[in-house]
């Protein structure tokens, strides 16, 4: 039943992310046309069209902004509206633990999300490509890797496989992160019979306030001053940052977490 569960949630939201994703590849494609125009007299703007060029350049970093946006907020509203309003009786009577619904819509809503990051890089990409002339990729494949490992181990005290593993967890805990901070405040939000809009907001001020408080305890008792840092050791800085700010990162999902089960196993309160 639980794959069932993840497979219809994934029907259910496909048309709309599917729709998005296609909104984002014409958003590529015109400032693809865009870059190529400018380029081709880049030092001037006296015709219509390098002046059209031009917004539509603008207009693509609005839209790839927007969409991203747009399909972090539709999900969000898919989460409530199938959790918290009237349609959530029906998916509280489905013969799954309260917990598998939860862990099925977050693990769908993570995926569709990780999905948009992805597209979202490689459509900037895309652009570089363009842009450079089709420089970018064959400049990409001309580094010396070698040297790059040590000059960032240099800087990071770290090699670039280790930068990249790190990379890639701080994008995935990101992506939790915020998924649950929200869900999180919906839940508490939702514990009230009335403005529980606003006190799912007041919620998400007060989870955001606690975790950069949290934060910057963490970075108080951690010892490291500022003076260190401008004595030149940034190596030791910013591995402490960087383990910080997975450390924190990874507990705050978990409290997140915690707090949504909790609340949808034994505080369920349904419009």
């Amino acid at each position: 039943m639980l794959g069932k569960l993840i497979k219809y949630e994934f029907k259910h939201t496909s048309k709309t992310m599917m729709t998005t994703y296609a909104a984002l590849a014409v958003a590529t494609l015109m400032g693809s046309i865009a870059l190529t125009r400018t380029g081709q007299n880049i030092d001037s703007v006296d015709t219509f069209f390098d002046v059209l060029g031009m917004v539509m350049l603008v207009l693509y970093i609005i839209a790839i902004i927007g969409i991203y946006c747009i399909d972090f907020i539709y999900l969000c509203y898919h989460y409530n509206k199938t959790m918290y309003s009237s349609q959530g009786y029906l998916t509280h009577t489905l013969p799954v633990s309260p917990t598998a619904t939860f862990g099925a819509k977050i693990l769908v809503f993570f995926i569709w999300m990780f999905i948009s990051s992805l597209l979202s890089v490689l459509s900037m990409m895309v652009l570089l490509q363009v842009g450079t002339g089709g420089e970018f990729f064959r400049a990409l494949s001309d580094i010396n890797w070698g040297e790059l490992d040590r000059n960032i181990h240099d800087l990071f005290g770290m090699s670039a496989g280790s930068l990249l593993f790190v990379f890639f967890a701080e994008l995935i805990l990101g992506i939790l992160l915020y998924i649950l901070w929200i869900t999180a405040s919906m839940a508490i939000g939702q514990l009230f019979h009335k403005n529980r809009t606003v006190s799912g907001i007041l919620a998400a001020l007060c989870l955001y306030v606690i975790n950069q408080v949290v934060s910057s305890l963490y970075l108080a008792a951690s010892g490291y001053s500022t003076a260190t840092f401008l004595n030149g050791d940034l190596s030791d800085f910013i591995n402490l940052m960087i383990t910080g700010s997975i450390a924190m990162s990874a507990v705050f999902v978990v409290v997140l977490c915690v707090i949504c089960i909790y609340i949808n196993r034994k505080k369920l309160n349904l419009e």
